[in-house]
């Protein structure tokens, strides 16, 4: 690999290093300038809250939202969205804020590797095979950033210790764990883990030098004390903390998760991409130089997706944050020894899948056009101001053969459970499932919309409105459907059945083949 030095003598990556950089950030970011609402399943709810918080003295929906700001592990997308959205287009700015959650973790990745390795090398691009993956199309906005941050606090950590100011790292990483904190939990116990980690290989290091004291392991235990003790405090304040939900274990679900760091709409590109990185590793793992503290890390990581829930006091497919997490440590804390030969096969033949995943993509977020023309056509009939219950003609975890395939995750979710967002957002109207609940959002519903919100939920499945009664799990799963025909002015049904039969009360005002939007006319 050509490394050349600046003038301070540290060394510099060459033109052909900048190169790829500018190569991968540039493919990458194509697909967001084809599409105004990327098909990412949590992401037009996420944009639906940043455009009201944005927007808090708006008529309309200041009578249905208010702002609560409070400590909470889960808004620092808030913060950037709430700011942003104030001054530029809703979709403008929401991808922006999506095109960040993509690429924070990339560059946590470069600075981290670069600060171990004390270089530039090109193995940490390779990441670019983990850009588009499943975390990121469920749209875990907060994670991803919080991903990101938490590589850059332990580069920091490190590039200090070198440096013998120890006591500086420990008091400026106390600050930017706090505000990982408010990004996302998981990103603090990634830097706790990083930081941890390395420190714990430094002290086998001096001890097996037989330069270790108890001076030096109480003093290295206070300091990660010290990086610790405000998110610890900020976690024990936060509503999070008192969360009493039940974990869930799903083992059969631990084995399409292994997959989450490179999962696509297509099963083929994904299980192809795992298998081949797998492949490269294999060959590569004896020989590969891995920097202090990564292998701990990397077991420790291993270990704990294998005994960790599903769910977790509200949070969502832990095992696959956990995959992509010990993925995107491989490329940030190791480096494969091959020759240059090699190495410029393996870097032509990871550019080529990259760009082939990220064409994959693009096609899929073109094809997904369509779908948000057809929601918008029939959103156009909603009057400002209006309650809409929004139900779903086809199950959220039915995945297989789904066509177009860019409107599921194979074998883990649909993705389009939450375009009924952009009620909110482009007709000013209510829908029941804006993600306001007390524990992850800095927004309230307002009486008297809260009687019918559901904050956390998904669409209800259309067979439901044939009912007059519904079971506990019903009311459980959507505590708005008793009296649901009295409560909402219009019902939107994304991906209709076929043959289309509504339920009593419910006249057509528009339709096409992806969505039917029904003025609720009770009988009197």
């Amino acid at each position: 690999m050509r490394i050349s030095a600046d003038p301070a003598g540290r060394p510099s990556p060459g033109p052909l290093w900048h190169t790829a950089v500018l190569a991968l950030v540039v493919s990458l970011a194509a697909p967001f300038f084809l599409i105004d609402l990327p098909p990412v399943l949590d992401y037009p709810n996420h944009l639906a809250r940043y455009f009201v918080l944005a927007h808090p003295d708006d008529p309309l929906l200041s009578q249905m939202y208010a702002p609560r700001w409070g400590i909470l592990p889960n808004i620092g997308m808030d913060v950037i969205g709430a700011t942003l959205l104030k001054f530029t287009d809703p979709h403008v700015g929401g991808r922006l804020i999506l095109a960040l959650s993509l690429f924070a973790p990339l560059a946590g990745v470069v600075a981290y590797s670069r600060v171990a390795f004390g270089r530039f090398t090109y193995w940490p691009l390779a990441s670019g095979l983990a850009a588009w993956n499943a975390i990121f199309f469920l749209g875990f906005m907060n994670f991803l950033l919080s991903v990101g941050l938490a590589f850059g606090a332990a580069a920091l950590w490190m590039t200090l210790d070198r440096r013998g100011r120890r006591w500086t790292a420990a008091v400026s990483l106390a600050v930017i764990v706090a505000v990982i904190f408010f990004c996302h939990i998981f990103g603090v116990l990634l830097t706790a883990l990083l930081i941890g980690s390395y420190e714990l290989a430094r002290l086998l290091d001096l001890r097996r030098d037989g330069a270790l004291t108890l001076g030096e392991g109480l003093r290295t235990g206070a300091l990660i004390a010290l990086v610790l003790s405000p998110a610890i405090a900020l976690y024990l304040a936060s509503p999070l903390s008192g969360d009493s939900t039940p974990p869930t274990w799903n083992g059969l679900q631990k084995v399409f998760v292994t997959f989450a760091p490179f999962t696509l709409y297509s099963t083929v590109l994904t299980v192809a991409t795992g298998a081949l990185l797998f492949s490269f590793l294999v060959l590569v793992w004896r020989q590969a130089v891995f920097a202090r503290g990564v292998l701990p890390a990397l077991a420790a990581l291993g270990l704990v997706f294998v005994v960790a829930p599903s769910t977790i006091k509200g949070g969502t497919f832990v095992e696959g944050r956990l995959a992509l997490m010990f993925v995107l440590l491989i490329f940030a804390g190791m480096q494969p020894r091959i020759t240059p030969r090699q190495g410029l096969l393996a870097g032509l033949f990871f550019a080529a899948l990259i760009a082939i995943r990220t064409g994959y993509v693009a096609s899929g977020w073109i094809d997904h056009r369509q779908d948000v023309a057809d929601v918008r056509s029939v959103i156009a009939e909603v009057k400002p101001g209006s309650r809409v219950l929004v139900a779903r003609g086809q199950p959220g975890y039915k995945t297989a053969g789904v066509s177009p395939p860019e409107r599921a995750l194979p074998g883990m979710y649909r993705l389009d459970g939450h375009l009924g967002a952009l009620l909110a957002i482009e007709r000013r109207a209510f829908w029941p499932l804006m993600f306001a609940d007390p524990t992850q959002q800095p927004l309230a519903v307002k009486p008297p919309y809260s009687r019918i919100a559901h904050p956390l939920g998904e669409p209800v499945d259309w067979p439901l409105l044939y009912q007059d009664r519904f079971s506990a799990s019903d009311i459980d799963a959507a505590r708005y459907l008793p009296d649901w025909r009295k409560n909402f002015d219009y019902v939107l049904l994304i991906d209709p059945p076929k043959p289309l039969q509504p339920p009593r009360g419910l006249a057509q005002v528009a339709s096409n083949d992806y969505a039917v939007l029904y003025r609720n006319a009770p009988e009197r």
